[in-house]
């Protein structure tokens, strides 16, 4: 179409639908003598199939006849914005319009009658403008939503915070087309990365000098992050720049572009500023290309920070002396970014399980056994990972008086749906007198929760787990004695003199723990308490599990001043004991 309307936009095709033919006919004169295309109708049924057929730039419909099919309109309305087809109304008066919320809601604009012929064309062209507007945002939003999506997978895939930084500098300056873009890194332990910057028709590369403002941008930065706030600057208006930051408005002097200024970070505070500059006259910044940058950068911090992580964690398996600076970062990050969250899952699975939220059809609750079941899986990783933190530390321990028993039954109390679940009975004998010990009550629950629940997964259905006390005849020794089928393994205390021993098992708890499972082949019995080391016959039955929770468990009695030993008989089963000095 060669015409335009007032606006310079090119006049499209319009839609007329009113009862009034007369109207009709002298609003679409007016259109037609502008250059628009008119379809016209006088009942409403033709007038919406016209609309589904989306020929249609703007709608013109008169309220009335609008208010008559309203339930329809209701209907059909999500269709036509669908089609981003703007609906002009003709009222006789505001009231009309305004009185009816879901018909206001549903239009673009409207005109009172009579009707000017300029005054029409002006709000349909308009309503035009706007709609067209409307679109070139939204596609533009939807370009950049992609672009932010395919940045964030390319940030995934790379391991290297400088290249994570190059990857988000240049995806942004192609995105919103900028003259530069530059990311400016304080000097913060959570990142190594240097500043960055790249400039359009030349790539990625060193940013220019900011050594003078550098404390100033800190302020900013962290002003900024406290606030989730971002800070725009005008061509030639410096003076938009807060006065308690003289040298960055100084700096700003002669400035002739667009800039935005965002802050990057984790946490409680910022750890660096991202820089945008482009020329785009007076078009601001949008609220929408604000939210989806401050969400990309949001991705960079996190890549970053994650990205150091792995690559400090691949530097310490050749210097294994910084292992313990490495643990405290991922012991952390463990803590908050998965215990805290899983605990809340598994809360809202046994929520939906107990009918919480109404009742679920027999499908939806065997998905939430699924979840339920690998949530414990990975809950168990944790807290192991989490004891494994509090072990390897060398503080030493609390020395809390702990009865045995209690603990022991509770541990049984919650393995008991799994034993059910598999038709395994777990036989608990009584205590003759009471099983007080000192030390850490959620370190000796670990312990046991480790061992039964592996006697529990390694048992077959039918099978046993049965738990005895009762105190070590000191005058034999049976954890010390490798002779016989399985032998004995894992005794943490092989180089005390035989004499420390008898005399130490006087005062000592013993608790055994046999299972009637698949039993662990002899050869590989030595290693058994090698961390992550999983017997073969485990691995070819392909039962879950970690190789930690044995190891673990060894550990945490070594470490409150007891044994651990490990005989077991392949196809027979396994038997654990443990001794803990009494309280």
């Amino acid at each position: 179409m060669g015409a335009t309307g007032e606006l310079g936009i090119p006049v499209g095709n319009a839609l007329l639908v009113d009862s009034d033919v007369d109207l009709l006919a002298e609003i679409a004169g007016s259109l037609r003598e502008a250059g628009f295309a008119v379809a016209a109708h006088s009942d409403m049924v033709r007038g919406l199939e016209e609309a589904r057929e989306c020929r249609a730039d703007v709608a013109i419909v008169g309220a009335g006849m609008a208010l008559e099919y309203l339930a329809t309109i209701a209907k059909e309305a999500d269709h036509l914005l669908r089609r981003d087809i703007p609906v002009v109304l003709i009222a006789s008066s505001a009231d009309q319009v305004t009185s009816h919320p879901e018909l206001a809601t549903r239009s673009s604009d409207y005109l009172l009658l009579p009707i000017a012929s300029a005054e029409l064309l002006h709000r349909v062209n308009t309503a035009i403008h706007r709609n067209r507007l409307r679109q070139k945002r939204s596609n533009e939003s939807a370009f950049l939503r992609e672009r932010v999506r395919r940045i964030s997978e390319e940030i995934r895939h790379t391991n290297e915070p400088a290249k994570m930084v190059q990857l988000t500098l240049q995806g942004i300056g192609e995105a919103l087309e900028a003259d530069e873009v530059a990311l400016h890194i304080f000097n913060d332990e959570r990142v190594s990365c240097d500043s960055a910057r790249w400039l359009r028709g030349e790539g990625c590369g060193q940013p220019s000098d900011v050594s003078a403002e550098q404390e100033e941008l800190r302020e900013l930065g962290t002003d900024l992050w406290r606030t989730s706030g971002s800070m725009a600057v005008s061509p030639g208006r410096p003076h938009e720049i807060p006065r308690h930051l003289p040298k960055i408005r100084a700096r700003m002097e002669g400035f002739t572009r667009c800039g935005l200024l965002l802050p990057i970070g984790e946490g409680a505070s910022s750890f660096g500023v991202l820089w945008i500059a482009a020329d785009r006259g007076h078009r601001k910044w949008s609220n929408a290309e604000i939210a989806l940058l401050q969400h990309l950068i949001g991705n960079l911090a996190y890549g970053m920070i994650q990205g150091q992580l792995i690559l400090g964690q691949q530097q310490v398996m050749n210097r294994l002396r910084e292992l313990d600076a490495a643990r405290d970062g991922f012991i952390a990050t463990i803590h908050h970014e998965l215990r805290t969250p899983l605990a809340s899952i598994l809360g809202y699975v046994e929520l939906l399980q107990e009918g919480d939220a109404g009742e679920l059809p027999a499908a939806a609750r065997r998905m939430l056994s699924v979840i339920e079941r690998n949530g414990q899986r990975l809950s168990t990783l944790v807290e192991n990972v989490l004891a494994l933190s509090v072990l390897d530390a060398g503080t030493r321990l609390g020395n809390a008086r702990i009865d045995l028993e209690p603990l022991v039954e509770s541990v049984v109390a919650d393995l008991m749906p799994l034993a059910a679940a598999k038709n395994i009975s777990i036989r608990v004998t009584p205590a003759d007198s009471p099983q007080h010990v000192q030390g850490v009550g959620e370190l000796l629950k670990r312990t046991f929760v480790n061992v039964l629940s592996n006697a529990v997964k390694f048992t077959p259905g039918g099978g046993t787990v049965t738990v005895s006390y009762g105190a070590e005849d000191p005058h034999t020794n049976n954890s010390d004695d490798d002779s016989g089928p399985g032998g004995g393994a894992g005794n943490r205390n092989r180089n005390r003199n035989r004499n420390d021993i008898v005399e130490h098992s006087r005062g000592m708890v013993r608790i055994a723990v046999e299972d009637s499972g698949i039993g662990i082949p002899a050869e590989e019995l030595p290693h058994l308490l090698t961390r992550f080391y999983r017997a073969s016959n485990s691995v070819a039955a392909e039962i879950p599990g970690t190789g930690l929770g044995l190891p673990i468990a060894a550990q945490s009695v070594e470490r409150h001043g007891g044994r651990f030993s490990i005989h077991s008989e392949l196809g027979s089963g396994t038997t654990v004991t443990i001794e803990l000095p009494r309280a």
